[in-house]
């Protein structure tokens, strides 16, 4: 939870820190890129190193990186600096790429729809009371006169000492953990088919959504002048309807059938996403980002337990890692496409392109994953 809720406190203030200190469109696209670049180069090795040498080992490599570049991001200033400070952050996620396995490891594989809808649930809940924290900025800008820069550094410390205290939490949890360590180092997957396929189809939703979403803060400020209050609202109850769909997804599931709540779910994100744009005012879109966002990611537990089923343990991390490859590469470009698009096509290009790919992407999982999700 405490990783949820500091996420949601730089999801509510991190763009519009930067935006304050002048960066623009394509500029944020860039400093974003480079984290999920690193990740994704990283995260094989990272989940090679895990199955190798343990995940309390790599857990700790992670917090000392994630420390280092929250460090150097709150110093930083300029665009080559806040790269270098996302490159350390980038690094430190690829040495996570282990903690879907690790979640997984405890519970029974029948549990294990159950364990990621509570795990999203509660991760959400908290990430849409951290949301709230985007009122802070305008109150210290307010009360205390403060600049806007300040005030949103300010909270992004908070947030930054918040994730450095979550892995206290993750370390203790592991006292005791055994696991199953590969021989040696390697890369050959018995498994190699439903990684591609997963991996594939996560590639493909992240760069649907991530053209738009990645910068979305930045989108609602130059379209309708919103600031973090008003992010901060809207994140709030849009993650509460995540929670919701997260945490009802196994019952769903049960009702319709894995792989029918998960074409129908993604193929109703994808018309609330094509009315996002064509919204006149903040609030019609915000009506239609909550509705994308609770229909959209309600299969995520759903399709991380099929995956993790379909995967042998001393396999788990390194194939994790892959999917997080294509997770991270489609956060790499969306970003820098998305900017792109926004300051040389038109602001709501990128909301166009991404609701078409969504409905590519509910035709696909019927015909690549019908397999892997009757059977988990």
């Amino acid at each position: 939870m405490i990783n949820g809720f500091s996420n949601g406190v730089v999801n509510a203030v991190m763009q519009l820190y930067l935006v304050a200190l002048g960066f623009n469109g394509q500029q944020l696209g860039a400093i974003f890129m480079v984290n999920a670049l690193s990740c994704s180069l990283l995260s094989i090795p990272g989940g090679i190193l895990a199955d190798r040498y343990g995940k309390k080992r790599m857990m700790v490599l992670s917090l000392f990186l994630m420390a280092s570049g929250m460090i150097l991001l709150l110093t930083s200033s300029t665009l080559v600096y806040f790269q270098i400070a996302f490159l350390f952050i980038g690094a430190g996620n690829a040495c996570f790429s282990m903690f879907a396995p690790l979640y997984s490891s405890f519970f029974e594989k029948t549990d294990m729809e159950k364990a990621f809808g509570l795990y999203g649930l509660l991760n959400i809940m908290a990430m849409s009371l951290g949301s709230l924290v985007g009122f802070v900025p305008a109150m210290l800008m307010g009360r205390y006169l403060l600049s806007d820069v300040s005030s949103y550094r300010w909270v992004m410390m908070g947030a930054g000492v918040l994730f450095a205290a979550q892995y206290a939490f993750y370390l203790t949890a592991m006292k005791g953990y055994e696991e199953t360590l590969s021989e040696g180092f390697k890369f050959k997957l018995k498994s190699w088919r439903p990684v591609v396929k997963f991996s594939t189809l996560t590639l493909l939703g992240n760069i649907a959504g991530g053209l738009l979403f990645s910068l979305f803060p930045f989108y609602v400020n130059q379209k309708y002048g919103i600031d973090s209050a008003g992010l901060g609202l809207l994140f709030f109850v849009s993650n509460l309807s995540m929670a919701v769909s997260k945490g009802a997804a196994a019952a769903v599931a049960k009702r319709l059938g894995n792989m029918r709540s998960t074409a129908i779910g993604v193929s109703l994100s994808g018309v609330f996403f094509l009315l996002m744009p064509l919204s006149p005012s903040f609030g019609l879109l915000s009506l239609f980002y909550i509705l994308r966002m609770g229909t959209r990611f309600m299969s995520d537990p759903i399709i991380t337990s099929a995956f993790l089923k379909s995967i042998p343990e001393d396999e788990q991390s390194t194939a994790n890692s892959i999917r997080m490859i294509s997770m991270n590469g489609a956060g790499a470009v969306s970003p820098l496409i998305g900017g792109s698009l926004m300051d040389n096509v038109s602001l709501d290009s990128p909301a166009y392109i991404g609701a078409g790919l969504t409905f590519v992407l509910a035709a696909l999982y019927p015909l690549l994953l019908r397999k892997e999700l009757d059977e988990s």
